[in-house]
């Protein structure tokens, strides 16, 4: 049974902070050392302090990013620059955006705290592999600060749509907490919601929910760690804090959730020659060459896309770009190719492209040698077209987007799909709301 917590989150105090928009970020796992410097720059407050701390060339083990982390905590609600909301409370939160289609969306969800439970062993499911270092790097933040700075983003299966329907009927639609037009033009609103009634009628309603983890493994992992650490120290009975961990949790049957395609980039130097790739992808690939100049590159590559769309319906689709040609190569897989199983894991894009291309065309083998210093993922077209271009790459695979139907049917039989297989999109911002325990 997922047990659902209203809590006492702790927020900017407005009369400390005049503008919300200077002291929020994105979750650490999307942040890179130039984002992070200009979060830092962008307000003495700004939650990446917490979140993710600079490292300085003079760290000692007891002073260092973390525990300056835990400082920063600290202080800032001893000054009450961050204060704790008096009432329990559950927090619908809503994500205005658009896509790059020009299409306009609305991420619905709310935040809440879970109660922990083991993976495989309850109603939460995860559908990716973790990386153990970005576990030890968020435990040993858990350990000093006490506290979640980022939600873990869960999703919940509503056809009908009532349980977010229940918490917009508890509060005035027309002014919310917070209202702000953040990075990408995403508009962030927030209410708060304390009145029991409401609170224990979606307690009810979610008890019997499987809860899939959408992002955030790493740190839900890190809760449950940081959990057994402290039941060998705490024996007092009872219910802990540390027992419950922070989420924003959302329906995955709403149309306002998104799942953008994260493309996998080839850096050099190549473990093999782009004529033998070619050689080894038609064996699996029915290739279809768009050339292109300078003039009709973005054109081009629109249609690729495009077709990319179209086929990836009924068929596993990529596409691919090499430095040393002025073409796009639309790849998909000869129907005598296509898995033959119900097992949904075998049938994704992502799997597929692991099997035909990263190991058997490309070479690529070995599952520990899938880092940074030989595979990049990039979820903008345009910043993997340039690491070809600019040289720093060999090549770029295109993907498209996983099916949000295709995360249930993976994690209900109990598989996990390959790292970097999802980007749901948008983000919950890190710093609208805290939970310190």
């Amino acid at each position: 049974m997922a047990v659902l917590l209203p809590f006492q989150g702790i927020r900017y105090n407005g009369n400390k902070v005049k503008d919300l928009r200077k002291v929020v970020c994105p979750p650490y796992d999307v942040i890179d050392a130039q984002a992070q410097d200009r979060y830092y720059h962008a307000h003495e407050y700004n939650i990446i302090r917490v979140e993710l701390g600079k490292e300085n060339p003079g760290d000692t083990p007891t002073n260092n990013r973390y525990t300056r982390a835990a400082a920063f905590l600290k202080d800032w609600v001893k000054e009450g620059v961050l204060e704790r909301d008096s009432e329990p409370s559950l927090y619908l939160y809503k994500l205005d955006y658009g896509l790059p289609t020009k299409e306009k969306k609305t991420l619905k969800g709310f935040f809440s705290l879970v109660q922990l439970e083991e993976i495989g062993k309850g109603k939460i499911f995860p559908h990716e592999f973790t990386f153990p270092k970005a576990k030890q790097d968020r435990l040993r933040l858990m350990r000093v600060c006490h506290a979640n700075t980022s939600p873990i983003f869960m999703l919940y299966s509503d056809p009908a749509g009532e349980v977010i329907a229940t918490l917009e009927r508890s509060v005035d639609e027309a002014h919310p907490l917070i209202n702000f037009v953040g990075e990408e033009e995403i508009r962030h609103r927030l209410w708060k919601i304390s009145t029991p009634s409401v609170v224990n009628t979606l307690g009810d309603s979610m008890k019997d929910q499987p809860l899939f983890i959408a992002d955030g493994h790493h740190r839900y992992e890190t809760a449950l760690t940081f959990m057994t650490e402290m039941r060998e120290k705490d024996h007092a009975p009872g219910p802990k804090p540390y027992e419950a961990v922070f989420i924003f949790c959302s329906n995955m049957d709403d149309a306002g959730i998104s799942l953008l395609p994260i493309h996998r980039v080839i850096m050099n130097p190549l473990p093999c020659d782009l004529k033998t790739l070619k050689q080894r992808l038609a064996q699996s690939f029915d290739v279809t060459h768009l050339d292109f100049n300078n003039i009709t590159e973005s054109q081009v590559r629109k249609k690729l896309f495009e077709e990319m769309s179209t086929a990836g319906r009924s068929a596993a689709v990529f596409g691919m770009y090499a430095k040393s040609e002025q073409a796009f190569h639309l790849l998909k897989l000869k129907p005598d190719l296509a898995p033959k199983t119900s097992k949904a894991l075998e049938t994704l894009d992502v799997s597929i492209f692991q099997k035909n291309i990263l190991e058997s065309a490309v070479g690529i083998t070995d599952p520990a040698a899938k880092k940074e210093s030989q595979i990049q993922f990039v979820k903008d077209e345009e910043a993997a077209l340039k690491a070809v271009q600019n040289g720093s790459a060999g090549m770029v695979f295109f993907l498209n987007p996983t099916k949000i139907r295709q995360v249930r049917d993976v994690v209900l039989v109990g598989d996990r799909m390959p790292q970097k297989s999802t980007y749901f999109y948008p983000k919950p911002l890190t710093g609208l709301v805290l939970n310190k325990f």
